[in-house]
Parts: structure tokens; C-alpha cells; sequence
């Protein structure tokens, strides 16, 4: 009995000790120079099996959880000039054939390949200053601009092109410098700029007619922009000083005063300095429904004419009266004769 349960000891330590062999040896990926990348540098990726050399191994590569590479020789795994697409999770298996020995899946090395992404100002009016912005994408750190152009007026990632110095089809680039290992990226995208006329926005009323006193009126400024622009209204007379300026493309009247009659004007701006649009055509907002105190000679105008045709309806009515006595007066006088 002592024989049969030393013998049953024995299988049993070599069944475990083969289990811990097969389901135990680890894999190592390792990277060679860096796991963060610029687009056409070589990268090269190593997988080891701890312990076990490289006799007899194959290696399996998968990027992301999937097979890349199953049972290849490929060690180390090298990438030439790589691209976005390299970019992810990298992991290693290896298996030994002749003992049916396999390692358990690696430690993850995530590769990232980085670029430059110059980000345009679009579109870019007549006279107005332009700001480029230059992003090193996938790469931490602080990193200055290089610009393709003769006019750089640069700080730090940001290339800003006066006003007078934007020309229509002029091309710019950038890259990102570093005193790490790389040094430089490689340039970025072009961005050619479209110069466009400076705008003019069109002003309109939500009402058809006059405004009538007590009631609501909003004005919209109308531009065929999209976002970052600010809105600017006068009114009587186009003083900068006195604007007044909104978010939105509206100016609303909640209650429309006597002094609300007139001419208004609208332009929108956008920028550090502000960079303005054109005036609208004048927008005249006239006044009915009560008489007022106005003063200005248009608004007096519009009192004349709101009031007028009552004062020569009462002048008719009033001829009309002495004609009929007068007529009457006269065919008494006859009837007496």
C-alpha cells in the first residue's frame, strides 16, 4: 500500500509541475527606441520568453486582442516607416513545438504615432488677421512652431498673420520641435488661404409695416457665417461709441417707446483685435398708433402723415355743411320772392 501511494505522490507532483510549465512561462514585449512615434520613423518590437531563450520558439503578434502574426519567426517584430495605422496595443504568445510548450500572453505596449495638424481660420476676409494653430497630435509635452512662410510671428504654437500681410493663395505648414528624442516632426498638413470679401449683413424687421407704440420689435442681422461673431447696433447715427453689442443676431424691443422710431444699423466682429464686417443698409423703424413727441424732422413727417387724412376729412365735412346752408339760404329767399 505504501508503494502504491508513493508512486501516486509522485505522478501527481509531475502532472502539476508539467501544468505550472505549460501555462506558466511569461512572455515580454519590449520596445526599441520609443513607444511614442512620428510618422515615417522604424520601431522596432521584441518579444522574449523568460527564462527560455530563443531555442525552438515561434511567436504569435496581436494588435488590439487580434492575431497579427500567428506562430512566425518574426522576433524581433520590426516596423518601417510607420503611419497612423501602427498606432495601438501590442502583445506577444510564444510556443515551442517540440514540447508543446506555450507562454501565457505578454505584458501590452501601446504604440502612438504622432503628426502635426495645422487647424486653418476659416474664412478669412479682406483686412482681417489670420491665427493658426499648430497641434502635435499624440505626444505630451511643450513644443514650439517652425512655420513654412516669410511672415513668422510666432508664439509658441500659434502663427498669427497681420491683416495686411494675408495674401489669397498663400500656403503654410509647421512641425513640432523638442529637445527629446525625436527632435522634430515631420511637417504638417497645408493650409492655403482663401481670402474672401469683407461681408455685409443685411438688417430686417420682424414687423411688414410701422411699429405700432407699446408693441414688440426685434431686428435680426442677417450673416452667411457661421459661429464666433458678435453682433453691433446703432441707431440715429453710426458712432462706435455708442453701439451696443450682443451675442446673438437680434436686438429685441420689448416695448416700443417714441424715441425707438428711426434709423438702425447693424455689423458683427469677431477676434482679439475685433475685426468688423461692413454696415448694413439704414433700416428705418417708423412709429403709429398715438400721437408724439419727436425730435427729429422724419419722425415729425410721419406725425403728418399719420394725422393729415383726419384733418381733411374734417375740412370736406365742414364745406360740405356751409354749401347745404348755404343752398338752403337760397331757396328760402327764392321761395319768398
Amino acid at each position: 500500500y505504501s508503494y502504491v501511494s508513493s508512486f501516486m505522490f509522485i505522478v501527481l507532483i509531475s502532472l502539476v509541475q508539467a501544468g505550472l510549465a505549460q501555462g506558466h512561462v511569461k512572455a515580454v514585449v519590449s520596445v526599441s527606441p520609443d513607444n511614442q512615434l512620428f510618422r515615417g520613423e522604424t520601431v522596432t518590437l521584441r518579444c522574449d520568453i523568460q527564462g527560455e531563450g530563443d531555442t525552438g520558439w515561434t511567436y504569435s503578434w496581436y494588435k488590439n486582442n487580434y492575431s497579427l502574426y500567428p506562430h512566425t519567426t518574426y522576433n524581433p517584430y520590426m516596423i518601417s516607416s510607420v503611419t497612423q495605422y501602427y498606432s495601438g496595443t501590442y502583445t506577444c504568445s510564444g510556443y515551442r513545438g517540440r514540447d508543446s510548450q506555450s507562454s501565457e500572453i505578454s505584458n501590452a505596449v501601446t504604440l502612438t504615432v504622432a503628426q502635426a495638424v495645422l487647424s486653418p481660420q476659416s474664412p478669412v476676409f479682406t483686412g482681417e488677421s489670420v491665427t493658426l494653430k499648430c497641434e502635435v497630435q499624440g505626444y505630451d509635452g511643450q513644443w514650439t512652431t517652425v512655420a513654412q512662410s516669410v511672415f513668422d510671428t510666432v508664439h509658441r504654437d500659434t502663427l498669427t498673420i497681420i491683416g495686411d500681410a494675408v495674401v489669397n493663395g498663400d500656403q503654410y505648414q509647421c512641425r513640432g520641435e523638442r529637445h527629446d528624442r525625436p527632435t522634430t516632426s515631420q511637417y504638417s498638413n497645408t493650409v492655403t488661404l482663401t481670402v474672401h470679401v469683407k461681408p455685409t449683413p443685411e438688417l430686417i424687421s420682424s414687423l411688414k409695416g410701422a411699429a405700432l407704440v407699446g408693441n414688440p420689435v426685434t431686428l435680426h442681422c442677417k450673416l452667411d457665417q457661421s459661429a464666433e461673431w458678435s453682433f453691433y447696433w446703432s441707431r440715429h447715427t453710426q458712432k462706435p461709441e455708442n453701439e451696443s453689442n450682443t451675442a446673438a443676431n437680434s436686438y429685441n424691443i420689448s416695448s416700443v417707446a417714441p424715441s425707438d422710431g428711426g434709423q438702425y444699423w447693424c455689423r458683427a466682429g469677431r477676434g482679439n483685435p475685433v475685426y468688423y464686417t461692413n454696415y448694413n443698409d439704414a433700416l428705418w423703424v417708423n412709429l403709429t398708433g398715438e400721437e408724439h413727441s419727436f425730435d427729429d424732422s422724419s419722425s415729425l413727417g410721419l406725425v403728418g402723415l399719420t394725422v393729415g387724412p383726419s384733418l381733411v376729412v374734417f375740412f370736406l365735412l365742414l364745406i360740405l355743411l356751409w354749401c347745404y346752408k348755404t343752398n338752403k339760404g337760397l331757396r328760402s329767399t327764392a321761395g319768398h320772392l
